[in-house]
């Protein structure tokens, strides 16, 4: 059993058509993130906010689509690591077509949760599509396992900003169909990935010597008619 994120994830699937294009660099996106993060704990931000043009506006478009966020009282866990075991039991495979052997996994997310009359709802702010990635969904898969809550109980509310086009606020449901889904989506991608492994190692080993070495009983072996003086020295 090992751990999983969503960055080792994203390793597997890179050539896959259900990603999209992203709209600015990975660092910007860094820097939103920590620069909303030290916001929201009252931390100075002031020099990220001087890195770059945008993000002063970026931050106004947020307070603007949820105000709520920003408020003191708020309830609300930043960035924090949630994770569950993917078992391959709960997919309900037959012997046929699963691998046995196969290890169990530990998918673990990072995500910011909001507790609404208790009941825990995912938010993600970021410059981004206004669509639900196979990230999110992810995140609501391992959110679900985690809180042990019903799919149909969890909803992802995303904040999309973007570098030329006004912000949006989309809410998606989550429900047992997808639910369902995204886990068998990652046991299949998990499950490909392990055997594309399993051939790059094959190619890359030779085949042993048939005969690497004689084995000897030495038992059987007479030292005394062994002559001494015709061995020859290792050389170290």
């Amino acid at each position: 059993m090992y751990l999983l994120t969503l960055s080792d994830l994203n390793q597997t699937i890179h050539t896959s058509p259900l990603q999209e294009p992203p709209l600015v660099p990975s660092y910007l996106q860094e820097r939103l993130q920590l620069l909303v993060k030290q916001i929201l704990m009252g931390l100075p931000v002031e020099p990220i906010l001087n890195s770059h043009p945008q993000f002063q506006q970026w931050v106004f478009q947020l307070k603007e689509l949820s105000p709520s966020l920003f408020l003191p009282q708020r309830k609300l866990f930043v960035d924090i690591p949630i994770q569950t075991k993917l078992d391959r039991t709960k997919r309900g495979v037959t012997e046929e077509n699963s691998s046995p052997s196969a290890p169990f996994k530990v998918i673990q997310v990072r995500t910011n949760v909001g507790l609404v009359k208790g009941t825990p709802k995912l938010f993600e702010w970021a410059i981004r599509h206004p669509v639900l990635t196979w990230q999110d969904r992810v995140k609501l898969w391992v959110a679900a396992e985690f809180f042990e809550i019903e799919p149909h109980k969890l909803q992802l509310i995303i904040l999309a900003l973007h570098p030329t086009q006004p912000a949006e606020k989309v809410l998606f449901a989550w429900d047992s169909k997808q639910h369902r889904h995204t886990q068998n989506w990652l046991l299949t991608t998990i499950e490909r990935e392990r055997k594309q492994t399993v051939i790059k190692l094959n190619g890359h080993l030779t085949p042993q010597p048939k005969e690497v070495a004689t084995a000897i009983n030495l038992d059987e072996v007479n030292l005394d008619e062994i002559n001494l003086d015709e061995v020859n020295e290792v050389s170290i």
